[in-house]
């Protein structure tokens, strides 16, 4: 299910049409900021995403690649003159900035897509909108590992696992996934940050990677034979032919939920709702299944059988990708980062 821009236009006019759109309407006088990440993201963003938009919608954009990092830094940075009008962040991170008061809701009016969307993706007040799931699991080398893992558990259980483990730094949002899993894996909450500390300091000798691409790396390379990854770094390798595989942890698994956020003081806050509901698409959906291996958020996106044998979390089972209480977490951010910093050594 590979798509061309030719193909990724179709699919544009359909989401134009749900919007009472007219094909290549007059150019708007700016140009909608579109941030996105690099790799395959960036590719598809800057090959088939953003071209068909402007095709169909006559909304010029202009691309800014980096990282979550980076474009909170030029948020903040940017004070009353925001270089966005939406944002594309982890959760746990849009919700730092909305309590910074950096974002205010959506009109669903502007939305229809929206009633497509689960329910669980969709934040209260209509403030944020996750349309990007990249589901995490534990990846493995199938060459160098006897007893495949089941359970997130099985990090600690398996000695064959001893030392061969990666996990990522504390800056990236898996880490905190993971050390919050730990804690309600362990301690029945995801409150017990300390016995989590503790759990995750038995796995110690365990190799730090700063991203996911990192991670695939370590796999690839026999310097680690396990870890936590998203489903799109694994799939990825195996059509490359890597000896890899990926499972479904019995416990569940946690995501990498790209949040997106209407900016308050944003220049192009129309054109910013028109670009979420074409991304809410239940075709555009598929497209960036089939690109980066993402989850799709839209009830109604069908996949090919190829898609869902390397995209196993979908469906219903959207419902039941393991979440945690941001805003309670957010106080303390600093704290467990720097506590991180000093005891995973």
């Amino acid at each position: 299910m590979n798509f061309d821009r030719r193909a990724f236009t179709q699919i544009a006019i359909g989401s134009a049409a749900a919007l009472g759109l007219g094909v290549a309407p007059a150019r708007a006088a700016g140009s909608l900021v579109v941030p996105s990440y690099g790799g395959r993201w960036e590719r598809f963003w800057a090959e088939q995403l953003l071209p068909a938009f402007t095709d169909v919608t006559g909304i010029e954009t202009r691309h800014d690649v980096g990282s979550g990092a980076n474009f909170v830094a030029n948020l903040r940075a940017a004070g009353n003159n925001p270089p966005y009008s939406i944002f594309m962040g982890n959760e746990n991170i849009t919700t730092m900035l909305r309590g910074e008061g950096f974002f205010e809701p959506f009109d669903a009016s502007k939305l229809p897509n929206l009633s497509n969307v689960y329910d669980n993706l969709i934040n209260p007040g209509l403030n944020g909108v996750r349309g990007l799931i990249s589901p995490i699991g534990l990846g493995y080398r199938t060459d160098l590992v006897e007893t495949p893992p089941k359970r997130w558990t099985d990090l600690w259980d398996n000695p064959e696992f001893r030392g061969k483990i990666a996990l990522y730094q504390i800056g990236n949002t898996a880490a905190v996934l993971f050390l919050l899993l730990t804690a309600r894996i362990y301690g029945g909450s995801e409150d017990q940050i300390d016995l989590a500390f503790e759990k995750v300091e038995e796995l110690l000798p365990f190799q730090q990677v700063s991203w996911s691409g990192a991670a695939a790396a370590a796999l690839v390379r026999g310097d680690a034979i396990v870890a936590p990854v998203d489903w799109g770094e694994v799939v990825a390798l195996k059509r490359d032919g890597a000896p890899v595989d990926m499972v479904t942890p019995i416990e569940g698994v946690v995501a990498f939920e790209q949040s997106f956020n209407l900016i308050a003081n944003g220049p192009d806050k129309d054109e910013a709702q028109v670009y979420l509901n074409y991304v809410l698409d239940a075709q555009t959906q598929a497209a960036f299944s089939s690109a980066i291996w993402t989850s799709p958020s839209n009830k109604q996106t069908i996949l090919s059988e190829e898609l869902m044998s390397e995209i196993p979390i979908r469906g219903e089972d959207m419902r039941d990708i393991i979440s945690f209480d941001w805003e309670a977490y957010t106080p303390r951010i600093a704290e467990v980062a720097d506590r991180w910093n000093r005891e995973m050594v």
